[in-house]
């Protein structure tokens, strides 16, 4: 059944729900064992029992649903209820998962395809930029969804890099902000190419006013949620992209962190993640090689290709014999490391790592004396 607005009898209800300005937990127990209707009923009663101090009970009026479904007909805003058609796959077994998402693009360009989220701060320098760029480029190309926040500096920078190329994996965005909050200048044309492309997704209902600090935090730990991947190209020592990584921690999620300049203020947080552990992102062959190794046996998600050789890549990694050979290269330095340390950092079998070397030592990408192995010297 759909209403005059455009929207279905439970899309203009669950919107409407979401509109009521509760926050994301709030929402979703509101609809928890309820159709929307019922639930807005019941909350416009006084009887709804997470509502027991009947605090959004005068918001629930009328008004405010027809108010919500003229601006999503106006700004062509999609509405995705947990648990129905349309709804995002990732996120369907997350513990936070919202109740009620908005969608302007095509959010079902995740559904199949690999995932990885690149965040960092709004002040970056041109070495983060760049890097930024250089990254959501060949992750788009390599047939990899790339997922940031549409702010300012890293997040851009990784749109418009993941946009160059025509066949590309389409970029999606998840913002803190209401749908019909239009951006300006340079930030409205790239929204809606990555509109156009693929997504852009968010927990705000339209009408919301303003955009409170909780907001962002909501947006990155959806962003966490939906990643197979998470990498932090520059962040500051307590910079809002630690919070992205801390909820990609509690969901399991892999993270990554570019190096940057000691001297550098931009990169003291991925410096920091660096010497916790995290992986290390030199060019795209890395990212790659652990988006294989996550995804691997997943059913219905298509694996990233290989980004195209370019010259500005590592031409050893380039020149890898195969996807083995690659991931067994990129645990090789030119400090020997034994046999078990190789397979340690590869996670792959022994009888892989070994044939592996097997094949890199033939093509002179690798030297083995004693049990020990490393990158030949240059």
């Amino acid at each position: 059944m759909t209403t005059t607005g455009g929207l279905t009898h439970d899309e203009r209800y669950a919107a409407g729900i979401a509109a009521l300005g509760a926050g994301p937990v709030r929402t979703r127990r509101f609809l928890d064992g309820y159709e929307p209707a019922a639930a807005w009923t019941a909350l416009a009663d006084g009887r709804h029992d997470a509502d027991p101090d009947h605090a959004y009970q005068s918001k629930a009026l009328p008004p405010l649903l027809d108010k919500v479904e003229a601006a999503c007909g106006e700004n062509g805003i999609a509405v995705l209820i947990y648990g129905r058609p349309g709804y995002p796959p990732a996120l369907l077994s997350d513990h936070e998962a919202p109740g009620v998402l908005f969608s302007v693009g095509h959010p079902s360009v995740m559904d199949t395809r690999a995932r990885v989220v690149i965040a960092g701060t709004r002040s970056a320098t041109p070495y983060g930029l760049s890097v930024a760029a250089e990254l959501g480029r060949d992750l788009a190309e390599a047939g990899v969804v790339v997922v940031a926040g549409m702010a300012r500096g890293i997040a851009t920078a990784a749109h418009a890099g993941a946009l160059v190329p025509a066949a590309g994996a389409p970029p999606v965005a998840i913002v803190g902000s209401a749908l019909d909050t239009a951006p300006h200048g340079s930030e409205a044309h790239l929204r809606r190419a990555v509109t156009e492309r693929g997504a852009v997704l968010s927990e705000r209902a339209p009408t919301s006013a303003g955009t409170p600090v909780w907001c962002f935090a909501v947006r990155n730990r959806m962003m966490a949620a939906v990643a197979d991947v998470v990498v932090v190209v520059e962040c500051h020592r307590q910079g809002a992209s630690l919070q992205t990584v801390k909820a990609a921690v509690d969901r399991g999620v892999a993270v990554m962190a570019v190096p940057g300049s000691v001297r550098s203020s931009a990169s003291t947080g991925c410096n920091a993640l660096l010497v916790d552990g995290v992986a290390p992102v030199r060019d795209v062959h890395d990212v790659l090689a652990l988006v294989e190794l996550v995804i691997a046996g997943r059913s219905g998600i298509t694996g990233p290709r290989l980004a195209a050789p370019r010259a500005s890549d590592r031409p050893t990694a380039a020149r890898a014999p195969n996807p083995l050979a690659e991931r067994t290269l990129q645990a090789l330095d030119h400090d020997p490391a034994s046999l078990d340390t190789v397979v340690r950092r590869t996670g792959l079998t022994l009888a892989d790592v070994a044939h592996a070397l097997e094949q890199l030592v033939a093509v002179d990408l690798a030297v083995g004396a004693g049990g020990w192995w490393s990158r030949p010297s240059r």
